[in-house]
């Protein structure tokens, strides 16, 4: 027997859940799953059923009826003129057409009201539907998941609708997105697909397509014994496999490209090739063939800048070494000076692209220079100056990392933080950053405390604690009572991890400080600055169980890395940032026109890049937890993390 329950607005037949929140990605599965889940809740709705339940229902498709329109209003107006069975019937419509105009308390009020028992079997199988896409809407994709598991799969209900088959798939879909349950996701919208008209095909494939691109290591899942029997699904992902993977040229992605078609001649992609890949021939003919370096090679940052030129020759030579085709390569020297005029000379001597310049006021001074003949991928970005595509702002900025935390850190239930950083001005800024968007997101800031020095931090660490206050209590006790009380100290409870921003050194005494605090059980996550790549687990094994964000340089196997460091031993070190740069420029000249486009993304070596429409480009940036003094990316390890309450 089919029921339902709503468990957004009925407190006792709520799901007991876990303390650990989930927070789904708001926005990429939301906006383009939206315009079809209206136009499939108002489809289905079209025709509800009138009927009383039997004792032992059927899902089955509703009779045909005249409906008031769709206005809510009206339908709420007959539903008080209507028996019982129809009314509720009629309410679940109007609830269904004021969640879509986000008019959420009327829904609650109505749902609250509603006699789900007197609904058709079909009007219950779209009631749960509606609370789970409500749970959805509120941020409660673990609850919207239970709410669906109380129906039966739609695939093995002959006598859903096809609306109702279309509406279930698509809600699912979305359900498990929000979830980061990506397979599963991959797996509805696919089923989902022979429902489709002709029109919504495109639409769809771009949908299944950004799906895939949340997905780790596509080719690694094609490889599983439980997908290769979806040969459907497994196309996708050898395909995104293509799009995702670092290729040392566009010619030799291109190459994969030809041999997947050849391999797939019956897939939908096959037909049509998502844009990114798509364009891959045309990147091949309008790429720059002469290419400016704008760099400093001496002074305060001359190192960076010889950093960046070896990292972008690197990249540059082994792309010859596989075939490709690589523009010709000037340096010019900004060191001491006038960077425009540095620019000019690039122009004069036939450059099509101008990759630099790195210092920050540098870059203020190209992007307000006017006229700008060739394009620009600058390798810093300057605060509260927005540009177009023909001056791209490429910079390690430490605010990315700090959005990305807080919004990592949110998603794994943390909601109380204790900020513990250097007083220095990027993990100021970093800081700064994380604070907000935490605070955004619904979270707290509970204390933070800056240091000045390594020796500072047991310290900050047992006041930010409040132990003193502990161990007060203690002697007040043994005062009173007139007696040697035993006594062990506990630091305050109302914390749920500690948000990091120091370097090796700091960071290395911070953990231990924890742990001797009674707090070794709190969740520790940082920024990238806590790791110097040591392999030497003597040094780094005081780090393990920390979660940080960090380049795909430092934490991905490459080839290209492992010859850079060859060559540069001190590519290592803190000068490892900026070889990655250079490598990204390199594939960067060639692939900036697909990223102006505002709907691709390019797996750097610093992140993966996307461009956005201020002219910036945005790092995502893989995360990691120190596991026996090494780096282990946290998709590959399941680490389970204990939330304080």
């Amino acid at each position: 027997m089919l029921t339902a329950v709503c468990h957004r607005c009925c407190p006792e037949s709520r799901p007991r859940t876990s303390s650990r929140v989930y927070l789904m990605n708001p926005m990429l599965p939301r906006l383009q799953l939206l315009p079809m889940l209206l136009a499939l809740l108002l489809a289905a709705c079209a025709t509800p059923a009138t009927e009383a339940p039997s004792e032992r229902p059927e899902v089955t498709a509703p009779e045909t009826i005249d409906r008031p329109g769709d206005d809510p209003d009206a339908l709420l107006r007959e539903a008080r003129r209507a028996q019982p069975a129809r009314a509720a019937s009629l309410q679940l419509q109007a609830a269904i057409l004021l969640e879509a105009r986000g008019e959420l308390d009327r829904v609650a009020e109505i749902v609250s009201a509603l006699q789900v028992d007197l609904l058709g079997a079909t009007d219950r199988f779209r009631f749960t539907l509606l609370d789970a896409h409500m749970l959805l809407d509120e941020g409660r994709p673990k609850d919207a998941l239970v709410a669906l598991q109380e129906l039966p799969d739609w695939r093995y209900v002959s006598d859903l609708s096809r609306q109702d088959q279309r509406l279930a798939a698509a809600v699912r879909a979305r359900a498990f997105a929000a979830n980061e349950r990506w397979l599963s996701s991959l797996r509805e919208l696919i089923q989902l697909t022979p429902l489709l008209d002709d029109a919504e095909q495109a639409a769809h494939r771009e949908l299944i397509w950004s799906t895939l691109m949340r997905v780790d290591s596509p080719r690694q899942l094609a490889a599983r014994p439980d997908v290769a029997g979806a040969s459907e699904l497994r196309g996708w992902l050898e395909l995104a496999a293509i799009a995702t993977e670092r290729h040392p040229t566009v010619e030799a992605q291109q190459q994969a490209v030809v041999l997947w078609r050849r391999g797939w001649e019956d897939h939908p992609a096959a037909e049509q090739l998502p844009s990114p890949l798509a364009r891959l021939p045309e990147l091949m003919v309008t790429r720059p063939m002469q290419v400016a370096l704008l760099l400093p090679l001496s002074g305060p940052l001359g190192s960076a800048g010889t950093a960046i030129r070896d990292g972008f020759m690197a990249a540059h030579f082994l792309a010859l070494t596989h075939g490709g085709a690589a523009p010709s390569v000037m340096v010019i020297d900004t060191a001491g000076g006038d960077v425009t005029r540095s620019y000019l000379q690039a122009v004069d001597q036939g450059a099509e692209l101008v990759i630099g310049p790195l210092a920050r006021d540098a870059v203020r001074d190209l992007a307000t220079f006017s006229p700008r003949d060739i394009p620009i991928l600058a390798l810093n970005a300057t605060a509260g100056v927005d540009t177009d595509a023909s001056l791209v702002q490429f910079g390690l900025l430490p605010e990315d990392e700090g959005a990305q935390i807080a919004e990592r850190a949110y998603a794994d239930g943390m909601r109380r933080a204790l900020i513990l950083n250097a007083q220095e001005g990027w993990a100021e800024r970093l800081m700064a950053t994380f604070e907000q968007r935490f605070v955004e997101l619904g979270g707290t800031v509970v204390e933070r405390r800056p240091f000045a020095a390594t020796g500072q931090i047991t310290e900050n660490v047992a006041e930010s604690l409040l132990i003193g206050e502990s161990e007060a209590r203690a002697r007040e006790m043994r005062r009173v009572l007139a007696a040697n009380v035993e006594f062990e100290p506990r630091r305050r409870q109302d914390l749920d991890f500690v948000m990091m921003a120091a370097e090796p050194v700091a960071a290395r005494t911070l953990k231990p400080a924890l742990a001797y605090h009674f707090a070794g059980d709190l969740p520790v996550y940082a920024s990238s600055h806590m790791y110097d790549g040591s392999t030497d687990r003597r040094v780094t094994s005081d780090l393990d169980g920390i979660r940080f964000v960090d380049m795909p340089w430092r934490l991905l196997p490459s080839t290209l890395r492992s010859e850079v460091e060859r060559a540069w031993p001190e590519s290592h070190g803190s000068a490892a940032p900026f070889y990655a740069m250079g490598v990204d420029a390199w594939h960067l000249q060639q692939r900036l026109p697909l990223l102006a486009d505002g709907n691709a993304s390019f797996p750097g070596m610093t992140g993966n890049l996307r461009l956005a429409t201020n002219g910036r480009l945005l790092r995502e940036l893989t995360w990691a937890v120190l596991h026996n003094g090494l780096p282990v990316p946290l998709e590959s390890m399941a680490v389970p993390l204990t939330v304080s309450r």
